[in-house]
């Protein structure tokens, strides 16, 4: 996760120095997230090429964004999983790229939108893919490159990534219950943490039940655990289900009832026109709840659910074609011929598979 702001011309003479938590050159700029779990690095034993890494600090495949720069080009490039989105926009030999993409509104007009965009957002049809909202404004997705010179922006994607659809015979006395059990305690145990105060997405479901369950086997100092509770029958069973994980592993609790927070709520993003990202998920208010309450109990790292309906995505062998949604009756006359381009411009399916929907895990992970 990083912020910055590059010229072309302060490539030719490279002399980047620290300052103020960021790295300068000329009225060029570099600034990692003010965060625990990344370290940055700066190589310049090259120059004029100069590599520039922000990474999470944690051994074996750690995710990074990698900038190398030397005179008139600059690469990014991104690592396996796409911890966090990168945005980038051009102008007049500048070259601006953030982990928010609210910094770069300046970059942004609202008469100026990709309408296939917007006919996805209108209907519900996200797609993976390094286009948004905006024109001139692009994501860098996992495992993709993107290269500016002076001809301008090019984004590069990777080959698409292969998945395994059919099981696998096991080894003899392979017990894959205990071999998950100890890779998954043994990543979250990798967390840096300088207080030990970490937070757990529990939602009630598998995915983030076997994540609290390898928290607690971790044996962190202070763990507090947030949840969104629905309402009816379901929220029922699911504040049973969140009872017993939490007594099992002692956290200290804190729920949230989702319908105190819808979209448009009072005091809300949208309702005081604060800056976001208009493509997000919609119960972008509760979660911002969520990170008000963890954030106020000093958690450096927050632990999500992932796994079971990323598994049961759509993977790169698959030729079974996306259901056709339901129409939707809101749409202009522009939004709804952009509709045949709906599965234009896609990126291609990542290692860790990605559900046709606002991204979950980008809405809810934080960085305090």
């Amino acid at each position: 996760m990083l912020s910055m702001c590059l010229r072309l011309a302060d490539l030719q003479e490279p002399k980047w120095r620290p300052h103020g938590g960021r790295w300068t050159n000329g009225e060029s700029w570099i600034e990692p997230a003010n965060v625990s779990t990344l370290v940055m690095e700066v190589n310049d034993d090259q120059a004029p090429r100069v590599r520039v890494r922000v990474k999470e600090c944690k051994r074996d495949e750690a995710d990074f964004v990698e900038l190398t720069m030397e005179p008139g080009q600059a690469r990014l490039a991104a690592g396996v999983f796409g911890t966090a989105p990168l945005y980038l926009a051009k102008k007049a030999g500048e070259l601006r790229a953030s982990w928010d993409l609210t910094l770069l509104r300046p970059y942004m007009q609202a008469d100026h939108l990709v309408p296939r965009v917007v006919a996805r957002t209108l209907t519900r049809q996200h797609r993976y893919t390094s286009e948004t909202l905006f024109e001139g404004v692009y994501r860098l997705t996992e495992r993709a490159s993107a290269t500016f010179t002076p001809s301008g922006l090019s984004i590069h994607y990777p080959d698409p990534a292969e998945h395994v659809l059919e099981p696998r015979t096991l080894r003899h006395s392979v017990d894959p219950l205990a071999a998950l059990d100890e890779l998954l305690t043994d990543v979250i145990r990798q967390a840096p943490t300088a207080t030990g105060c970490v937070g757990v997405e529990l939602s009630g479901g598998a995915d983030s039940g076997n994540v609290a369950l390898a928290v607690k086997a971790a044996r962190f100092p202070e763990v507090y655990s947030f949840g969104l509770l629905v309402g009816g029958s379901t929220g029922r069973q699911q504040s049973e289900r969140r009872r017993a994980l939490v007594e099992h592993c002692d956290f200290r609790d804190t729920v949230t009832p989702a319908m105190q927070h819808p979209p448009f709520c009072a005091g809300g993003v949208r309702d005081l026109c604060k800056p976001h990202d208009p493509a997000g998920a919609f119960y972008q208010e509760a979660f911002d709840a969520v990170r008000e309450q963890a954030a106020a109990r000093r958690c450096e790292v927050m632990f999500t659910g992932s796994g079971g309906d990323e598994i049961n995505a759509h993977h790169s062998r698959t030729q079974a074609e996306l259901p056709t949604p339901e129409p939707v009756p809101w749409l202009g006359a522009k939004a709804a011929r952009a509709l045949a381009e709906v599965n234009e411009h896609l990126a291609p399916i990542p290692v860790l598979p990605v559900l046709n929907r606002p991204g979950f895990d980008r809405d809810l992970r934080l960085w305090l």
